[in-house]
């Protein structure tokens, strides 16, 4: 008797055992099992491949589980039906699952979320060496398991994009990383999915100068607005020809050729389309050394302009230097629990702010373009739109153009 009590207490400490090496490789995130492999030798070399093989890992400390459960299960009936009768079979069957719950399932397998790395690096040989004599069993079970799961239809998920950015907002929530850390790492991740229509300076809104403007009239003007590149055009403001630089101005005007037109110092423009992803067009205007494009519609007309500073606040958020004036917020939260959100807002940015999920197509890109497709017309100053997401109120309209609406998500 003495022997089997010992024997059930030595299986019990196994299955703790197991269920504390599942959790404990479960648990490692990626990072931690490539630190493992870097720091700690050979074992942390194999701890790092027990997790690429997830099927065998698994396989290995579900059968040694099982096994000393069972064996443990077999014990106690014995030894009940030994002592006590059958009668009391169920009442001790009942016992041992509180047992293995708690100290064999629980608690270890909290001990093993707190130590996971230690406990991983301590059992990998162990579960090397049981996985080597336990292969035919396992062969065989992983065998059965995949005509099963190929019969059902299954398909294994890979970690995706919205995963990963899922995570990242868990990660905000617990404190592990500051709201404008998880701002900057949704901008990165987005960034090759965002088109620069939704990032760029609308036609109505880009400053140019006419072509046959002179050097001395051009630097008024752009001494007003600020702009160190400004697009050139031919008669028409949307046919745009050129780019003029204000250095280049400055350099003629002290050369004493203030009345020289400046068709004749303008560059070359890139022309990009603006369904083009923002990520491609950085790379055009760094390996080009470019710092403006001008973005066509697919009709060939001016859609308008954007800069190598749009794209850098798309990641970083908006950058002023000190002759600029601040622009409003695209996003305020107002007194009344309402929000004011700029009509050029693009939609992700709300997604991340409001947590609001509104579908963007091809042409909306922007709070302005969805609405507008929304109501199917240009809406007028005043005018309340009720969507999915809340009622919309016109705030002000710019040019046919929504420039800013307010937000009342608790009317949907």
């Amino acid at each position: 008797m003495i022997f089997e009590i010992t024997l059930l207490l030595i299986l019990l400490i196994f299955s703790g055992v197991f269920s504390a090496t599942e959790t404990a490789f479960t648990s490692l995130s990626v990072s931690q099992v490539q630190e493992l492999g870097i720091d700690f030798g050979k074992k942390g070399r194999l701890v790092r491949d027990l997790s690429k093989r997830t099927d065998i890992l698994l396989t290995t400390i579900l059968i040694g589980n099982n096994l000393v459960n069972i064996s443990a299960s077999a014990i106690v009936s014995s030894l009940t039906i030994e002592m006590y009768g059958s009668y009391f079979l169920a009442f001790s069957t009942a016992l041992l699952t509180l047992v293995i719950l708690i100290f064999a399932e629980v608690t270890p397998k909290q001990i093993a979320i707190v130590h996971n790395e230690k406990i991983a690096l301590f059992m990998a040989f162990p579960i090397k060496w049981l996985s080597w004599g336990l292969l035919p069993v396992i062969k065989l079970i992983g065998f059965i398991s995949s005509l099963i799961t190929h019969m059902i239809g299954g398909e294994k998920k890979k970690l995706s994009l919205d995963n990963i950015l899922h995570m990242v907002s868990i990660a905000e929530r617990q404190g592990v990383v500051e709201t404008y850390e998880t701002r900057m790492i949704k901008n990165v991740f987005r960034f090759n999915d965002t088109q620069v229509q939704a990032i760029m300076t609308h036609r109505t809104e880009v400053f140019s100068l006419e072509k046959n403007t002179s050097v001395q009239e051009a630097l008024v003007q752009i001494s007003e607005k600020g702009f160190s590149r400004v697009p050139v055009y031919n008669e028409d403001p949307e046919e745009i020809i050129g780019i003029v630089l204000a250095k280049t101005l400055m350099v003629n005007f002290y050369q004493g050729k203030q009345e020289l037109e400046i068709n004749s110092l303008m560059l070359k423009p890139l022309y990009v389309s603006g369904t083009r992803k923002v990520n491609e067009l950085f790379y055009i205007l760094k390996n080009q050394k470019l710092n403006i494009a001008i973005i066509m519609d697919e009709y060939g007309g001016l859609s308008g302009i954007v800069t190598m500073e749009d794209i850098t606040e798309e990641l970083f958020g908006e950058l002023y230097d000190e002759h600029e004036q601040h622009r409003k917020e695209r996003i305020t939260l107002l007194r009344d629990g309402n929000h004011r959100v700029m009509g050029d807002t693009p939609i992700h940015e709300i997604e991340d702010v409001l947590g609001l999920e509104l579908p963007s197509g091809k042409s909306a890109q922007t709070l302005a373009g969805y609405l507008v497709e929304y109501l199917g017309s240009i809406p007028v100053k005043n005018q309340n739109i009720n969507t999915p997401f809340g009622e919309f109120t016109i705030e002000s309209i710019k040019r046919n153009r929504i420039n800013s609406v307010i937000l009342n998500t608790k009317k949907s």
